[in-house]
């Protein structure tokens, strides 16, 4: 038989088989079952989740399942206070606070911007416990955790759909090559108009290094705002930058 003819019946053949196992009603694959260490959901609350694989961290649930994840990592020594901190000056009350799956890490008893191993492994018991989509994964974070979030972004750029730092910055030493593994994605660079130059400095040039390797890169300076969040500090800004690069499709 022809090559041509072969394939075309081989064709015919596969499509005749899903033909019949529709008709027969077979079922499609079922999504894995949630596992029997989560915590129970609790639907627009700041949840503190303890004793499972890979507590502690807090997290703020959706009603959806399909909702985008948010994961803050957050300032100093990424204690449970830091944490709070973070929920509480930049996140809570804001307008589509309820429209993303909120994680926030945090480590009690050792520094956070080493432990990305456990950062991952964070988001995917998130993932397994509460839903979501593992290609709408959003990773930021404040000051240290600004720094963890970088260096993070570019070890693992294939596990994160945008990159935000209120403020972060590059680590030392990125390379070209570095920069370029980023394209496609997007980059949020936030630094208070009052915060130090040292600061100020630093995400203006990630900003332009970001830029300059064709990285689709944001710059935003907070009006009014030093080092961290005070009263004022423009939290819907930062659900509008995951908003626009969230898919409102289902996974």
């Amino acid at each position: 038989m022809p090559d041509e003819l072969m394939r075309v019946s081989v064709a015919m053949g596969l499509a005749a088989v899903l033909s019949a196992s529709c008709a027969a009603g077979v079922a499609a694959p079922s999504m894995p079952p949630r596992p029997s260490y989560c915590a129970g959901a609790q639907a627009g609350a700041l949840q503190d989740v303890a004793g499972t694989p890979a507590g502690p961290y807090f997290v703020h649930d959706p009603a959806t399942r399909s909702a985008a994840t948010v994961v803050f990592l957050p300032g100093g020594s990424g204690l449970r206070r830091n944490a709070q901190r973070v929920w509480d000056t930049f996140l809570a009350g804001a307008k589509d606070v309820d429209a993303f799956r909120i994680v926030i890490p945090y480590w009690p008893d050792i520094e956070m911007p080493e432990d990305f191993r456990r950062t991952l492994a964070v988001v995917d018991e998130v993932l397994a416990c509460y839903g979501g989509d593992a290609r709408q994964v959003h990773l930021a974070g404040f000051s240290n955790g600004g720094h963890a979030a970088f260096t993070l972004m570019l070890e693992k750029p294939e596990r994160f759909a945008t990159l935000l730092g209120a403020p972060g910055e590059l680590p030392p030493r990125t390379t070209p090559a570095d920069l370029a593994a980023l394209k496609g994605k997007a980059v949020f660079n936030g630094v208070g108009e009052l915060d130090d130059e040292f600061w100020r400095k630093g995400v203006r040039d990630a900003h332009e290094a970001l830029m300059g390797a064709g990285v689709d890169s944001v710059y935003v300076e907070f009006t009014g705002q030093a080092h961290g969040a005070r009263a004022g500090f423009p939290k819907d800004v930062l659900f509008e930058f995951w908003a626009r690069h969230s898919s409102t499709e289902s996974p």
